[in-house]
């Protein structure tokens, strides 16, 4: 083989590799701008307070935030927002999809495909107002968006309490009073009063 040949060969296989390792390069430009950073987020809007802090509660409504983040330099176009919400709607009822359509093959909100911008993301929210558990039902309300967020369900308050009352313990009874009990003395108030009226009124009479 002569030098002319081989260097020819190496000229080749340079741009060969070189060829390749763009093509490589953009793929891998395409993947990133294809995979959005998923994340979700539950507040409880009865409470105001993160719906992670403290047990929710029947008619408590959860407000949850869907975020999707593109980490990537190039727009992520047509995007689809879609979330499996069957572990919350049976604790709960929706109140509020924020234009979402409910898919019940599926389980699941979906939303109509937006871009979402280089560098920057993109939110939906829903509203569920939280029902009473049936007696040995699981009492947790769960949602998976890339991250998992729990919310825990707990017993109906009644007003002034801290938890539900207990229908078993006897009302309280306050201690009766009245005519009933002073009868014998009022009698015998008024027998005495007569007694004296009379006795004064024969002896004038005399």
């Amino acid at each position: 083989m002569s030098k002319r040949t081989l260097i020819g060969l190496l000229v080749l296989l340079l741009i060969l590799g070189a060829v390749i390792w763009l093509t490589r390069h953009k793929n891998n430009d395409n993947d990133q701008a294809s995979t959005p950073l998923l994340s979700v987020y539950a507040y409880n809007k009865t409470k105001n307070i993160p719906a992670q802090q403290a047990e929710a509660v029947p008619n408590d409504e959860i407000v949850y935030t869907l975020s999707v983040e593109n980490q990537s330099d190039k727009v992520i176009s047509g995007y689809i927002v879609e979330a499996n919400i069957s572990e919350i709607s049976d604790k709960s009822t929706l109140i509020d999809a924020s234009g979402a359509s409910y898919n019940s093959a599926t389980s699941s909100l979906v939303w109509t495909p937006l871009d979402i911008p280089a560098n920057n993301q993109i939110q939906k929210q829903f509203t569920v107002r939280v029902n009473p558990v049936v007696a040995g039902a699981d009492k947790v309300m769960r949602i998976k968006f890339d991250n998992e967020v729990t919310v825990a369900i707990g017993p109906a308050v009644v007003a002034g309490t801290n938890t539900i009352s207990d229908v078993t313990t006897p009302p309280y009874k306050a201690p009766t009073s009245g005519p009933a009990d002073n009868l014998a003395l009022w009698l015998a108030g008024l027998a005495t009063v007569g007694f004296v009226v009379i006795k004064k009124y024969r002896l004038i009479k005399v």
